[in-house]
């Protein structure tokens, strides 16, 4: 496919394909995740153990899935190894993405690790003492999940705009929708967790992090989308980003599945109390419409 630059030079076919927006979609499920799973611990809600055990299992099989969609993208295996090894290629974002992801899931095993032990052994044995350096471990390993989950939901963007094949991601707010989807997409995930594992009686303050929370995120994207539309269309040469998103090819995409799909639905499916089913389609559309924000902010403008 020819591509062409405003002075009508032809440009280069774009560097990446499918396969990376696949990648840079499914990386931000994980980040969002953590992020979430996190807040609702540190809120000491009654559906934070089975959020934390089985968003974490979760998370470990997204970032091992998205690994392999990497490696595939690479062509070899051996490819992603160097990324991995090599430290005078720090300056490549892929690189430093992978570095990152490789941390998480060793992060991840641990945790994983750590509740399953809790799990079949509430009570630590009797005598048995835990080491200063064990207890150590597993206080500073929450705090550098948060940490590379925060770094791994807005990296893709930093990923694209070193290309030209992906101009949204250049301007101010694309780094704020990636971390605000990731976000959504962890909201998105507990509340499949909560239709399918519903709170045991006596705990619907529990209920917040899949109805109240998710509706607050949701205004802070709304607005995070309308001002980055705004922005759009007071930058001349971005304008043409802004009429492809609402008027051109990508408008059935944006209207369809990031407004309507992901923030009209779910916005409807959390209003109504005590409804299972509608809290499973209110988080399958969210992780939809999200989705599909994060792919428009790579496709716009190719």
């Amino acid at each position: 496919m020819a591509f062409s630059a405003a002075n009508g030079h032809p440009l280069p076919e774009p560097p990446w394909g499918v396969l990376l927006a696949v990648y840079f979609v499914m990386v931000g499920i994980p980040s969002g995740i953590t992020l979430y799973a996190w807040w609702i611990n540190v809120q000491g809600a009654a559906v934070a153990a089975p959020v934390e055990r089985y968003g974490s299992w979760a998370a470990l099989g997204i970032l091992a899935a998205a690994s392999l969609l990497l490696v595939m993208d690479l062509g070899r295996p051996s490819r992603f190894y160097l990324t991995l090894t090599r430290f005078d290629n720090l300056g490549s974002p892929i690189s430093v993405g992978a570095k990152l992801i490789t941390i998480k899931m060793v992060l991840l095993a641990i945790a994983v690790y750590a509740v399953e032990q809790r799990r079949r052994r509430p009570e630590p044995s009797e005598g048995q003492v835990p080491s200063r350096f064990g207890t150590w471990c597993m206080k500073a390993v929450p705090y550098l999940l948060l940490a590379t989950s925060f770094a791994l939901a807005i990296y893709p963007v930093s990923v694209l705009s070193r290309s030209w094949a992906s101009p949204l991601a250049h301007t101010s707010g694309a780094a704020l929708i990636f971390l605000l989807t990731a976000l959504l997409m962890g909201a998105a995930v507990v509340m499949l967790l909560s239709s399918l594992f519903p709170p045991a009686p006596g705990t619907r303050a529990d209920r917040r992090f899949w109805r109240r929370d998710p509706l607050v995120l949701l205004g802070f994207y709304c607005a995070a989308l309308l001002f980055e539309g705004l922005s759009l269309h007071g930058d001349p040469p971005n304008r043409r980003l802004l009429a492809e998103l609402l008027t051109g090819g990508l408008a059935p995409a944006f209207w369809g599945l990031v407004v309507f799909v992901g923030i009209a639905v779910p916005a409807a499916g959390t209003a109504l109390r005590s409804r299972r089913a509608a809290c499973f389609v209110a988080g399958t559309a969210l992780l939809v419409g999200t989705a599909a924000a994060r792919y428009l902010v790579f496709a716009a403008g190719r």
